[in-house]
């Protein structure tokens, strides 16, 4: 299978592949950097106003409401552009000819950047930060994520190995292997769950599972068009379990909803199994923490890029309205940080944003590839960010919060009692070296429609109040109440994760969304095989900078 239109050696792969391939991709880019302090001295010395991590002023410690996505700009533009244009004097002449136009700086679009920074580019980012939903904030000493928190450690050789070490930061993660995953279960942290930590007497039946994973992860052929790919993309995870093990423990059953919802944000009636494999699998291995999570990646990505592609070469504030082909070029209109329109000339485009958004601002795109974007499906998160008013040794890295029992996948009338599904001890990385320790709560809202609720007037308070309410008896098993609360910090995103359903790869769905435009524009983005992680952001990237190389 080919998302890109001429060239047969690509060969569209799933997380775990991501992360155990190895692609000859070495010539991209081979510059060496230094390495990074420890703790948070690395961004102490610069921090531009939209760099991936934001430093944030002593009494920023709770938000009055939510940070993430700004939604106002995008949604008064995009909805009607000509309007805009014309209101603002209509499209200006081409003052600007570039080799690359990056559209999207989030880690598809640093990426892209990342490996074609040699040339002439310009990224085009409509958010006052770079990092998209990896974002990271810096309160006092404690580096954090308000986005994307973690990579699985990728097979030596592979190419998001070798970016780790171009960076310089491969071996300044902290690691949890998968044998040593905990919960938070009847009050206390219990590990490891996958020997059946929560269920005495029924050990065996988590250490079977467990070793499933660990099989699926080592020997299945991820491949997009393999026939593992070809049986379990049509079944959803609940078929999968039904069909392998035909019952399981009501914890292991529990644990696969709270994984589907916060790496997903689906229920397990409805994702892919392969899909889903692909991530749980990846996961028996080892998960690497950075401080301040995947935006630390973004940080040191947009460091170099300005470092070898200057200064300008990286642009937040800048709204993209149009991108379409002339002859053997692509122009790119655009509304800067000013409000100034402009309009820009590439050879060619790298579409780096989601592609519901691309899809409005590429005018020349068939009307079937355009219908098939507007019905991928994609689903809203939150996050929040606690500070405790003293730090303490965090018991793991990530705990998933059971209650004993399988909650059944939620819909707009029936919400469920889950406030948050797991919660990653944010300055676990920092070896908890700092003034306050962070508690982030992941909350991926597994339904349609979830976003419209998160825009009334006192939603923000009200999950605040839904957040601390539920993190009380977490605090209580560290030897904290209440009153050792410092500060929460809640952050929104509306439309963070493309939804991974059954069939959409079998289907030939996610290929024929990704398909490009002319041969000039292409599409870098997780939700090209519809796989909410960093691996597969980083993945695309590499193939439409293979392609532009």
């Amino acid at each position: 299978m080919c998302f890109y239109e001429g060239h047969s050696n690509y060969n569209a792969m799933q997380r775990r592949d991501f992360l155990k391939t190895t692609v000859s991709l070495a010539a991209l880019s081979s510059i060496p950097t230094k390495g990074l302090a420890k703790g948070s001295e690395w961004v102490a010395k610069k921090l531009n106003d939209d760099w991936p991590i934001a430093r944030l002023s002593s009494n920023e410690s709770s938000s009055l409401d939510f940070n993430g996505d700004n939604i106002d700009r995008p949604h008064d533009i995009l909805w009607n552009i000509d309007g805009y244009l014309e209101k603002k004097g209509g499209e200006p002449a081409v003052t600007e000819d570039l080799d690359v136009i990056v559209v999207g700086g989030g880690i598809a679009g640093l990426s892209s950047a990342y490996y074609l920074r040699h040339k002439k580019i310009a990224l085009l980012e409509q958010d006052t930060r770079l990092g998209g939903n990896s974002k990271g904030e810096l309160y006092k000493d404690a580096c954090y994520s308000i986005g994307a928190a973690y990579l699985c450690e990728p097979a030596e050789g592979t190419p998001l190995a070798g970016l780790l070490k171009e960076l310089g930061i491969h071996d300044k993660a902290r690691k949890e292997h998968g044998d040593d995953t905990s919960v938070f279960f009847k009050d206390r942290v219990a590990k490891p769950f996958w020997q059946g930590a929560t269920a005495s007497g029924a050990q065996d039946d988590f250490k079977k599972f467990h070793k499933r994973l660990v099989e699926i992860y080592n020997e299945a052929d991820f491949s997009f068009e393999g026939d593992f790919a070809k049986t379990y993309d049509k079944l959803t995870v609940d078929e999968w379990v039904a069909k392998e093990f035909g019952d399981l423990h009501p914890h292991l059953l529990e644990y696969l909803q709270l994984y589907g919802w916060s790496s997903f944000c689906g229920s397990t009636e409805e994702l892919s199994a392969f899909q889903y494999l692909g991530f749980i699998s990846a996961e028996t291995g080892a998960l690497l923490a950075y401080p301040g999570g995947n935006s630390y990646v973004a940080h040191k990505m947009a460091q170099q890029i300005r470092k070898d592609a200057g200064e300008n070469s990286l642009r937040s504030g800048c709204m993209v309205l149009r991108v379409q082909t002339e002859q053997d070029s692509v122009t790119v209109v655009y509304e800067d940080g000013m409000g100034v329109i402009k309009k820009a000339r590439a050879r060619q485009v790298v579409m780096a944003c989601p592609k519901f958004v691309a899809r409005r601002l590429l005018p020349e795109m068939n009307r079937e590839q355009a219908e098939i974007i507007h019905m991928l499906p994609y689903r809203a998160y939150l996050v929040g960010n606690l500070f405790t008013k003293k730090s303490f040794q965090t018991p793991s890295y990530e705990l998933y919060c059971l209650k004993g029992n399988v909650p059944p996948a939620p819909t707009p009338m029936r919400r469920g009692d889950r406030n948050f599904s797991d919660i990653c001890f944010g300055t676990w990385a920092q070896q908890d070296q700092t003034e306050h320790s962070v508690l982030t709560l992941y909350h991926g809202i597994p339904y349609d429609g979830a976003r419209q609720f998160l825009f009334y007037p006192g939603s923000h308070d009200k999950y605040r109040d839904k957040y601390l309410a539920e993190v009380e008896p977490i605090l209580k098993s560290q030897g904290l109440s209440m009153n050792d609360v410092h500060g929460l910090r809640l952050t929104r995103w509306g439309h963070a994760v493309p939804l991974a359903r059954k069939g959409m790869i079998v289907e030939g769905t996610a290929k024929a969304a990704a398909t490009p435009v002319s041969k000039l524009i292409h599409f870098a983005n997780q939700d090209n095989w519809m796989t909410p992680c960093f691996e597969a952001s980083h993945q695309a990237a590499l193939e439409a900078a293979e392609l532009i190389k």
